[in-house]
């Protein structure tokens, strides 16, 4: 197979192969517009690869971003057939572990009326029909929100940037580093760390690795900051199935939906431990096409770039909790690692434009599987060349 040739004019370049870099190259292909992704590694291998794969419209709030929660599910169900990559199509358990949370989660289940976005409030015994790997004395009940989607995020993307470069109309160069972006006379002017020269019409930098080198003024300027993560992959010796995705009573406290909820019924759920919560830890089990196991996570945040050491308290920390959620379940750790992104400390979102034709685009957080898809059809929608 021959060198892929590139052309020196585009109309859009998108800076950046995850997932929202990866979307807003799809979509401004989709659109017609000749687009060149540039991607520093061979394919992403950073937090669009390290995560659960979850989408999840149930977690997000009423408005904007359930929304582009929606439409990212509509974007993945396409480019699953496309693709050939399985949806899991189980839905989500919110479990609840004290009667409050119960009650908790009944009234919300009552007063959910989102028709994309049906919830069922479960009993202790209907949550353990549905999901036999619970444990029955911690659970008093759960909300399953059946819509909810899950795949492997290393084989999406593994598919998704194998199309992008060997048979969509969307040009992928991969294992380059940008080191200049400017806008020129009437284009912008990309330059590459091997000495390429590009120009688009508009360029979108989708990376808070990127954005930091190019733009460090902007960076040093805005309200951004780091979370790292880890998460394990358990070994299934007895090859038991994960009837749904799980999430742990953690979850009411964390996520925007359930704290919406809690402000419209006037409540304050009891918070986890203080170690659980000095260590972001919010417990979620799924199930990878092979079925093992993937358990996490925690969500550490900084100012400065993060180490990617592990660290054996927070991993002793999740498994413990784990084990009182789960029976009959092998505890045995085959894989571990971690991820780390950006996210906006206040609006979860990073945009900004430098001119027309320079977009800044990051600090998304951990919703970017969620609603990264819609966030890029929403913003290429907006272009006019």
């Amino acid at each position: 197979m021959s060198a892929p040739s590139y052309q020196s004019n585009y109309d859009v370049i998108v800076i950046g192969g995850g997932v929202l870099g990866a979307f807003h190259a799809y979509h401004s292909m989709r659109r017609g517009f000749k687009t060149l992704l540039i991607e520093r590694d061979r394919s992403p291998l950073r937090a669009s690869v390290r995560n659960f794969g979850l989408i999840i419209p149930s977690a997000m709030p009423e408005g904007i971003w359930r929304e582009r929660a929606f439409a990212s599910r509509e974007i993945y169900s396409e480019l699953s057939d496309i693709l050939g990559i399985p949806l899991r199509h189980s839905g989500t358990q919110y479990l609840a572990h004290t009667e409050e949370e119960a009650r908790f989660l009944k009234h919300m289940s009552q007063t959910q009326n989102d028709d994309h976005c049906p919830a069922e409030f479960l009993n202790s015994e209907q949550t353990i029909n549905l999901n036999s790997c619970l444990n029955p004395a911690f659970c008093k009940g759960s909300l399953y929100f059946p819509r909810d989607l899950q795949f492997d995020p290393r084989e999406f993307f593994r598919a998704f940037i194998n199309w992008i470069a060997n048979i969509s109309d969307c040009d992928y160069l991969p294992n380059t580093t940008v080191v200049s972006v400017e806008q020129g006379n009437d284009q912008i002017r990309i330059k590459t760390a091997d000495g390429n020269l590009f120009q688009a019409q508009h360029t979108f930098v989708c990376s808070g690795a990127d954005l930091q080198t190019l733009f460090p003024e902007i960076y040093t300027e805005s309200n951004l900051h780091y979370c790292k993560l880890q998460m394990l992959k358990l070994s299934n010796p007895e090859n038991r199935k994960l009837g749904t995705s799980i999430a742990s009573p953690i979850a009411l406290t964390r996520y925007p939906a359930f704290l919406q909820a809690q402000r419209s019924q006037d409540i304050s759920l009891t918070l986890p431990d203080q170690k659980i919560q000095d260590h972001g830890i919010q417990i979620w089990m799924t199930q990878n096409a092979n079925d093992e196991f993937i358990l996490g996570d925690s969500h550490s945040y900084s100012d400065e770039p993060p180490d990617e050491f592990l660290s054996a308290e927070i991993e002793s920390q999740i498994i413990n909790y784990a084990r009182n959620m789960f029976v009959h379940l092998d505890f045995q750790v085959i894989d571990r690692w971690c991820g780390i992104y950006t996210e906006e400390k206040s609006a979860g979102l990073f945009q900004h434009s430098r001119g027309d034709h320079i977009h800044l685009i990051t600090g998304i957080g951990g919703k970017g599987m969620t609603t990264g898809p819609g966030l890029a059809k929403e913003n290429i929608g907006h272009l006019s060349l």
